[in-house]
């Protein structure tokens, strides 16, 4: 089992000091001068403040970052093996193929954080020095709610307790992995054998899985639909028919809606998980509740859309147009009531109002 053999090697740094490394790494990362690599390897972060800095590649082995915030930072291929993570801030953060090999996360949130592709091997085992030994340490759960970790491996990893409700899980490996009071409420288990994991059903409420036969069998029936949905529109309603696809599973004709016409199309309780709507026409478009996590809008018209319940997570929404719809002599603005979602996914949209007015609920941490 992993564990941090040099507690006591731990240098400290201050916020100033800190503030000096991650400035020079952002210059490194862009080429600018006086940049230099971030090499933070056995130093001693405790609640410092490292949130929203572009932190790609640098070394954190070793270190502690106890209660640390690193809110919405790009940490892509960051090195934490055995890192001390525990409490920190880490939601909305980017770690896309990071080396968390070893690290200790009890108490870490990691909601909408990106993991894609990390490593979490023997992960959350955390390391107890002497000091401990007059106060046991406490288990606290992780906070992976709403994360994508897409391809990470958790072999060995003391899960116990863990939040993963809401979390994109695609061919993850559990192999060996603690699950104990684990819940995947709600989160999306494509190639995943949740037979292995053991869990009752509960744990599993409203999990994704993959498409079913029954869900195949409607393929043909949903693309005429859409056919006759794309003629409607471009004809201006003297040809074709507006098509209702509540409750279908979208997934079967994943390949049908990028750049098409679909003003107007009613897609309540969809599911559409890693559907590409870019640069389509979707004004109108009622999503009421349905499943639109990693769904691609990028440059496409979403005026006047409801997204009221929707799940959105890691959705992404660069340039997509999400201003008000003026509809038979009414305003109508986009609704993202009750919407899981972070800020971040609409950095990059067009917008004339903030998100908060449109009904997404925002963590004070990421309006700060």
């Amino acid at each position: 089992m992993l564990k941090d053999l040099y507690p006591e090697q731990r240098r400290k740094v201050t916020q100033q000091e800190l503030n000096g490394f991650l400035l020079a790494h952002e210059r490194h990362l862009t080429y600018q001068h006086g940049g230099a690599k971030a090499e933070l390897a056995r130093t001693k972060l405790d609640r410092l403040n490292l949130a929203n800095r572009n932190l790609a590649e640098a070394d954190f082995s070793y270190a502690s970052l106890v209660g640390a915030s690193l809110f919405g930072s790009t940490l892509d291929r960051a090195n934490f093996l055995c890192a001390d993570l525990r409490d920190s801030d880490l939601r909305s953060t980017k770690l896309v193929c990071a080396n968390l090999r070893g690290a200790s996360i009890r108490g870490a949130k990691l909601a909408f954080a990106k993991l894609d592709g990390a490593d979490l091997r023997a992960a959350t085992v955390a390391y107890r020095g002497p000091e401990a030994a007059a106060s046991p340490e406490r288990t606290v759960p992780v906070d992976f709610s709403n994360a994508s970790l897409k391809g990470v491996s958790f072999g060995h990893a003391q899960l116990e307790g863990a939040n993963f409700s809401g979390a994109i899980l695609e061919d993850v490996n559990f192999k060996n992995a603690k699950l104990a009071n684990v819940t995947f409420r709600n989160a999306v288990l494509v190639g995943v054998d949740v037979v292995a994991l053991g869990l009752p059903p509960e744990a599993l409420e409203g999990c994704v899985v993959g498409v079913t036969a029954e869900a195949v069998a409607k393929a043909a029936v949903i693309k005429e639909k859409l056919e006759a949905h794309w003629l409607c529109v471009s004809s201006g309603a003297n040809k074709g028919a507006p098509a209702i696809l509540d409750g279908e599973d979208l997934r079967v004709v994943k390949d049908q809606f990028a750049g098409k016409p679909l003003t107007g199309l009613a897609a309540r309780r969809v599911c559409a998980v890693g559907i590409d709507f870019s640069g389509s026409q979707l004004q109108g478009v009622r999503f009421d509740g349905a499943d639109l996590r990693e769904c691609n809008f990028n440059r496409a018209d979403i005026r006047g859309c409801s997204f009221r319940d929707c799940k959105l997570g890691h959705a992404t929404f660069e340039k997509a147009d999400m201003r008000s719809l003026v509809a038979g002599g009414r305003q109508l603005a986009v609704d993202l009531t009750g919407a899981s979602a972070s800020r971040s996914q609409f950095s990059l949209s067009v917008l004339e109002t903030d998100l908060a007015s449109l009904g997404l609920e925002i963590p004070l941490a990421a309006a700060a």
